[in-house]
């Protein structure tokens, strides 16, 4: 796999570790592939999954708390 970059590399690692522990769906990991990899397999366009209220997913709101 490529990655955009070394933080990217981070980020879909820690993804696809979500997703071996039902942290996140499937549909959330093809998100992080689009986002992290440069040539991703998935030429599917995946709706967010965000909005689903029974959903176990992390929201990204790019918000800091201290």
């Amino acid at each position: 796999m490529k990655y955009k970059s070394d933080i990217f590399k981070v980020i879909h690692q820690d993804a696809v570790e979500m997703y071996k522990i039902g942290g996140i769906t499937e549909a959330s990991l093809r998100e992080y592939d689009e986002m992290c990899l440069r040539n991703p397999k998935t030429k599917k366009q995946v709706s967010p999954v965000y909005t689903n209220s029974d959903s176990t997913d992390i929201k990204i709101t790019g918000h800091a708390t201290a």
